[in-house]
């Protein structure tokens, strides 16, 4: 039977022109387990395969001095593996980090782990941001974390991107408080009693007032400077809602040049310093998920299709793949540039190929 089938790919990471890793998952948590592969492609037996059982949903690395793949893979529940070729996965967890787990302290699910240089940072709900230190895991400057305003309940941390730890930029999403409420008897009764005499119009509306004013979330942009953390970039209002769109990446091109990418076609282009301007062409409405830059354009991949970008218009980028795989594809997942190398990775169940 075939490892992969019916799981998903849920994270990758390209980490030189002839080395990646990818995690493949299934997102069911009674049968939590996730098959991570490294790919070595100057070697005739180019795969190495791992074996989590955990819902592994974000993968970081480097090239590590011996030109081995140095991989670490996180689960949602902030467990972290590091693995290596002819040895188990070494573990470690976030203490405090998770849902499901014993020692949760409610903070909630971890988001991404990200490498900067030789460091790893994790970001989740609730304002989590840890960094490892030796073995340990700790919190990056607790006391400076960023916190929701008074009409939001928390703070998501998603993508995080720096050219160092003194320069990093974060998306964040605010998600809002609940705004409905549980019926009173005497409305329940009186519900129910419209439904009794076929006026479900009228009692679906006591429901709907219950509910209060619909909310949705909200997307940021922040930056550290060593120091502090400063609100950057708000994104502009989606078509449909006025709330500003969330964001779903951030790419660092140089230490001046930095590029956020977020639902609602949003792309962002600036720094902290000298300001952040929407160069998105307005009427793209795409979910924008990845970018990178990759010769003289950027490549962007959206919830639907894969895309090249001038600087003024998204154009369509059609890769050329294998009839044998191109099945249900596109879904994309990633766009990383290395080199010359342009690494395109989709979502595509294995039991859809």
């Amino acid at each position: 039977m075939d490892a992969l089938a019916n799981r998903r790919l849920d994270s990758a990471m390209a980490l030189s022109e002839k080395k990646f890793c990818v995690a493949f998952s299934e997102a069911e948590y009674d049968a939590m387990y996730s098959i991570i592969l490294v790919y070595e492609g100057d070697y005739e037996e180019p795969w190495t395969g791992f074996g989590i059982p955990r819902i592994i949903d974000s993968v970081t690395g480097w090239i590590g001095k011996d030109g081995k793949p140095v991989v670490f893979a996180k689960s949602d529940e902030g467990d972290v593996y590091h693995l290596s070729a002819g040895t188990e996965p070494k573990h470690s967890k976030i203490i405090g980090s998770g849902v499901y787990i014993e020692d949760t302290e409610g903070l909630g699910y971890t988001s991404r782990i990200v490498a900067i240089g030789d460091t790893l940072l994790v970001t989740g709900h609730n304002s989590q941001l840890y960094i490892r230190e030796g073995e340990q895991w700790t919190w990056f400057n607790r006391d400076k974390l960023p916190m929701p305003s008074e009409e939001f309940d928390h703070l998501v941390f998603g993508a995080i991107a720096g050219s160092s730890l003194d320069d990093l930029y974060m998306t964040v999403t605010c998600m809002p408080k609940a705004s409905g409420r549980n019926l009173t008897e005497e409305e329940e009764e009186r519900a129910a009693e419209l439904f009794d005499l076929g006026r479900p119009d009228e009692a679906l509306a006591i429901h709907y007032a219950a509910e209060g004013e619909t909310k949705v979330m909200e997307g940021r942009l922040y930056h550290w400077n060593g120091t502090d953390w400063k609100l950057v970039a708000t994104p502009r209002y989606g078509q449909h809602y006025p709330h500003s769109a969330v964001l779903s990446d951030v790419f660092v091109e140089a230490p001046d040049k930095i590029w956020a990418v977020g639902e609602n076609g949003v792309i962002l282009k600036g720094n902290a310093k000298s300001g952040f301007r929407d160069v998105s062409f307005k009427g793209d409405d795409a979910d924008l998920r990845s970018i990178a830059r990759f010769g003289d354009s950027m490549i962007l991949a959206s919830d639907y299709a894969l895309h090249s970008f001038d600087g003024h218009i998204l154009s369509p980028l059609k890769p050329t793949l294998d009839p044998s795989v191109n099945k249900n594809v596109p879904n994309p997942l990633k766009v990383q540039a290395i080199a010359d190398t342009l690494y395109y990775f989709d979502r595509a169940r294995r039991s859809d190929i």
